[in-house]
């Protein structure tokens, strides 16, 4: 009994702490070897296309490596002796990015090396709005720099035109063509307190226009035109409903067609005393009906 349990505890010992076997020993040890080889290896083929640069690397196709020599292929017989020529080029490049395992021999020979695809060509840009180039350049009036200034600006209206092809509409601040309504930009300049202020401004004098670039640069002058519009817009509509409702009286009308004359103003850029009765088809069309009715 004694023996018995004595060579079953000896058993258990073994298994839980006694001493190993050489196999169960040195198999991690094998087998951190092997993974390190084979890590040497992925590393040599890894670094080629960086090695050689992407010219080379697109004829070439890295297959194998045995021992120190790395086994590369190409595409055909005469490209295989044109880079047998180079390499010690290319093992100077190689070597220089695997310094614990440099690589002493590399052999080219003929393989399945897939042919580089085509990258897909852009659409080409349309042709320039000559006119419109013209009128942005206008302000160049130094004529060695004319000439450069007027294809800059064609490059703009190029530019221009193909995002207007691209279904992109005119921003409704600064009337370029964007894929936000309103632009980006101009997103960013409707906030600005000075622009919102000056555009208050505009609704009771719409002649400050003229001098809102001078203080707020043209962007700036132009989200306050937009931001004013919009609440003349939003105030004409509503006074249009009250005159209807009011049979066009307690002073709606005349109230609206101030209104009015202060958005013609700013829609058209004009002073409001050379705004014109024709100029009335630039009114919401509810407006418009409103004050023709009244007239009569």
């Amino acid at each position: 009994m004694s023996r018995g349990g004595g060579s079953g505890g000896g058993s258990r010992g073994r298994r839980m702490g006694g001493p190993r076997g050489l196999g169960e020993l040195m198999g991690p040890t094998l087998g951190s070897a092997r993974l390190a080889r084979g890590v040497q290896k992925a590393q040599a083929i890894l670094a080629w296309p960086q090695a050689v640069g992407p010219q080379v690397a697109r004829l070439t196709r890295p297959r194998t490596q045995q021992g120190r020599i790395l086994f590369v292929e190409v595409r055909d017989s005469a490209a295989a002796h044109h880079l047998t020529m180079q390499r010690h080029h290319f093992l100077k490049a190689l070597n220089a990015l695997l310094p614990d395992a440099p690589i002493e021999e590399i052999r080219f020979s003929v393989g399945s090396v897939r042919a580089p695809l085509d990258a897909p060509r852009a659409a080409p840009l349309p042709a320039p709005d000559r006119q419109r180039a013209r009128e942005l350049a206008r302000a160049v009036t130094d004529p060695e720099l004319q000439s450069a200034a007027i294809r800059a600006a064609e490059a703009v209206t190029r530019a221009r035109r193909w995002r207007e092809e691209q279904g992109w509409r005119p921003c409704p601040v600064c009337l370029e063509p964007s894929r936000e309504q309103p632009c980006r930009a101009c997103a960013l300049t409707l906030e600005d307190p000075n622009v919102k202020r000056a555009a208050r401004g505009l609704l009771r004098a719409p002649e400050r226009l003229a001098a809102l670039p001078a203080v707020l640069g043209d962007s700036g002058a132009n989200a306050a035109r937009h931001l004013a519009l919009v609440l003349l817009t939003e105030q004409m509509e509503l006074l249009a409903l009250e005159c209807v409702r009011s049979g066009h009286e307690n002073g709606y009308r005349e109230f609206l067609a101030q209104q009015a004359a202060a958005f013609l103003a700013l829609t058209l850029r004009k002073p409001r005393a050379a705004v014109a009765r024709a100029d009335r088809a630039a009114l919401p069309e509810r407006v418009r009906q409103v004050l023709a009715a009244g007239r009569e």
